[in-house]
């Protein structure tokens, strides 16, 4: 794994510095082919970087991976049926037609979310308790907030035309 190291590391500064040498594109619009190919990208930098910090070894790769893209499938497909919850909400708060009881059951629903995304996330942290010892579960969890903190304020960042700050700073 060490030896590794020097070649990743040389393969993403040179994908950093590729991007860093190109403007900006306008954000693409939701489902087109250019988002989903920056969502892959930043998958896998995702990927690499939570191996590297929280320290997997090849066997724990082996058993967590499947765990951990079960997880996130899982939350992405939490996510969609939010998205979509909102939009029949809106189009529902928008007719006159539509009853109150069809409207209530469809808030109903979307207030479930937060519920089924901590019982996601509890299952998730029970099922890799069996693969990861406690200190590399604490790394995760931090790793993951961090990550997340990072990926927001870089879209913010590029959102607001200054794509200066990239995600590993």
């Amino acid at each position: 794994m060490r030896s590794m190291k020097p070649g990743i590391l040389l393969v993403l500064l040179a994908l950093a510095a590729s991007v860093a040498a190109q403007p900006p594109p306008p954000l693409p619009e939701e489902g087109g082919p250019m988002r989903k190919q920056i969502r892959e990208k930043i998958q896998t930098m995702k990927i690499w970087r939570l191996t590297e910090e929280v320290g997997l070894s090849p066997e724990q790769s082996e058993k967590f991976f499947p765990i951990y893209n079960r997880h996130q499938k899982a939350l992405e497909e939490l996510d969609a049926r939010r998205n979509e919850l909102v939009s029949t909400l809106e189009r529902m708060s928008n007719n006159a037609e539509v009853s109150d009881k069809e409207i209530s059951e469809t808030t109903r629903q979307l207030e479930e979310i937060p519920g089924k995304i901590i019982e996601e996330r509890r299952k998730f942290m029970k099922e890799i308790g069996a693969v990861l010892p406690l200190r590399q579960q604490a790394k995760l969890m931090v790793f993951e907030e961090r990550f997340r903190q990072r990926l927001q304020e870089f879209i913010r960042d590029i959102r607001r035309g200054n794509p200066g700050r990239r995600m590993g700073e």
